[in-house]
């Protein structure tokens, strides 16, 4: 009889690095290395969504149902507009190596100039079974608006990442901007917002008092601010009159300023993941009380009876677990990167680890705020 039995780890006392990573790398500026723009983003800076309707080629019989179908008239449109007259449709119905698909491009919070380019998102929708070895035909994308303005065009290969998910891919730096997308107009009073990494009073105190010092260089208390906290991710920049003349210099210089001392930001106990890019980023004060972790990836199968091994039949044994090792005495509580580290003894996938670090997180075993983004 084979029986399987979940193994239980105990989790006590271990010494932690600066910072556990798992996954993609999304690693923290080291410490000493700080400046302004490293803390801050602008605060009424977004992203924007550009989208649009395109056609894959190229596909080997895997692509739309083209028979009295949307895909077959866009193509047939196409093909018109390239002097190209098809009399009869039914001669492409049976090709299906076309596909109409989505196309979206995430424009970052910095914004874009004219001509630069950026990755965009294909999905199929319309029959297609995938999309490996397609390539989009040149597609306009506006801003995903009503009425949105065409922002730029797409083209390229298309990288299927998924194995599962074969009707979705990817062109890198498929999307050209024909027009600048500027997120933010800056005046002569804007806002910075401390990255939600640093987020806390401490932060926004550093960054105004930073600023504040560079730019007069004087311990004088009665100079006006040029930078003021208002809570724990807005710090408040007034540009004085001398420098509204010359906005792009007066950013370059409060935006390179170094931090004056980065370990005055008193960063909290957190725990970053992402499971859609499959990372987690923890700083290195996370601490874990005594807990048990039992998981179907963690598991040791026992045969009974036990058989006996021959030279043509060898017993061979796989065993799935890692030790920590443990103190009885002290504070009782473990630093988290040392689970992360049997996790990746283990070769446990990320997305089973966050799932993990969920539930300690909900039964107060996980010392830490946790942010799932």
């Amino acid at each position: 009889m084979r029986s399987t039995t979940p193994i239980i780890l105990a989790l006590l006392l271990a010494v932690a690095p600066a910072i556990a990573q798992v996954g993609t790398p999304q690693a923290l500026p080291r410490r000493a290395e700080l400046d302004v723009r490293e803390l801050v983003e602008f605060a009424d800076a977004t992203s924007t969504e550009l989208f649009g309707l395109g056609l894959v080629s190229g596909l080997s019989g895997t692509g739309d149902p083209l028979e009295d179908s949307a895909t077959r008239e866009a193509l047939m449109a196409l093909m018109r507009s390239q002097g190209m007259a098809v009399a009869n449709p039914q001669e492409l119905a049976d090709a299906r190596s076309v596909a109409m698909v989505w196309v979206r491009a995430r424009i970052p919070n910095t914004g874009g100039r004219v001509g630069d380019t950026f990755t965009a998102t294909i999905t199929a929708f319309n029959g297609a079974t995938s999309l490996e070895g397609g390539e989009l035909m040149i597609a306009p994308l506006r801003h995903a608006t009503p009425g949105g303005e065409l922002a730029g065009f797409a083209r390229g290969t298309l990288i299927v990442d998924d194995e599962t998910a074969l009707q979705r891919a990817r062109i890198r730096q498929g999307v050209e901007l024909v027009t600048n997308i500027t997120p933010v107009q800056i005046g002569s009073e804007f806002e910075l917002k401390v990255k939600i990494q640093y987020a806390g009073y401490s932060a926004t105190s550093l960054v105004a008092s930073t600023i504040n010092d560079a730019y007069y260089n004087s311990d004088a208390l009665d100079l006006p601010p040029v930078a003021k906290p208002i809570d724990d991710r807005i710090v408040r920049i007034t540009v004085p009159e001398a420098d509204r003349g010359a906005l792009p210099q007066f950013l370059d210089f409060i935006m390179t300023r170094r931090v004056r001392d980065p370990d005055l930001l008193k960063l909290p106990a957190r725990v970053i993941v992402n499971r859609e890019a499959g990372a987690i980023v923890a700083t290195a004060n996370v601490d874990i009380s005594p807990v048990g972790v039992a998981h179907h990836a963690l598991q040791l199968t026992v045969t009974q009876p036990a058989p006996v091994a021959t030279a043509q039949a060898p017993i061979t044994s796989e065993e799935r677990w890692t030790g920590l090792s443990s103190t009885p005495e002290g504070t009782q509580t473990a630093k988290l990167s040392d689970l992360l580290a049997a996790f990746r003894a283990l070769e446990m996938p990320v997305a089973e680890q966050i799932e993990i670090l969920e539930m300690m997180d909900r039964s107060g075993a996980l010392h830490a705020e946790f942010i799932e983004e």
